[in-house]
């Protein structure tokens, strides 16, 4: 748990880019994001203008293709990842979760490349805004982990204000409208991805709705 200068409480949520040792980083998340921030920034730059559909970014495997309807969601956590997450895992206004898409047609977990890590949270219904609520189903909404300014995982939760928060230069997003900006650097907000829930399972119903990373629209 970080402290900002006005002193609102900020939780660091455990970053992205840590496939291969979160397990730790799940018991000492402060302590994984100083570690591997220099890291984020060198890759940075190489995430510029990531595309949004696999049209651009074109591949067969389906490990690597980006998140798109149907998808189930899982852990990016690697000692549960493979495990299909539920409604009833979530719990209300608890810190957003890192997760990656789980193709249930492959049957192949996504790999934990930026374009698929996503922020998972359940916040009370009522206070989403109409647009949001669109793309979300009881209360869980989901956006890119990607910050739309330079690159940068985006891990910080301020329960206060129930904002998202990046790190690197002190973006601020609004995820219970849209992802819109409220503060920093960033101009454009968080890309969103709809979801709705059947049986308790959260199952994504398209792909995000704007491009990951910060840049220009790709062409």
């Amino acid at each position: 748990m970080t402290q900002n200068a006005s002193s609102k409480k900020i939780i660091d949520l455990p970053c992205s880019q840590k496939i291969n040792d979160d397990d730790v980083a799940q018991n000492h998340p402060d302590n994984y994001f100083r570690r591997d921030f220099v890291k984020y920034l060198a890759i940075a730059i190489p995430i510029m203008n990531l595309p949004l559909s696999s049209g651009v970014n074109a591949t067969t495997k389906p490990e690597r293709r980006p998140p798109q309807a149907g998808d189930r969601l899982t852990y990016f956590q690697k000692s549960k990842r493979g495990q299909i997450i539920k409604l009833s895992d979530l719990k209300e206004l608890d810190k957003p979760l890192l997760v990656v898409p789980f193709d249930v047609e492959n049957n192949v977990v996504k790999d934990g490349s930026r374009y698929n890590q996503i922020l998972l949270q359940k916040l009370p219904s009522e206070l989403l805004s109409a647009e949001t609520k669109k793309r979300s189903d009881q209360g869980v909404i989901a956006y890119s982990a990607i910050c739309t300014h330079a690159g940068c995982p985006v891990t910080g939760w301020m329960a206060d204000e129930k904002n998202y928060m990046c790190p690197c230069h002190q973006s601020v997003f609004n995820p219970k409208d849209s992802g819109v900006v409220v503060s920093g650097p960033a101009t454009r907000g968080l890309p969103a991805i709809g979801l709705k829930i059947e049986a308790d399972e959260i199952i994504l119903t398209n792909t995000f709705n704007s491009w990951i990373g910060f840049g220009k629209r790709p062409k």
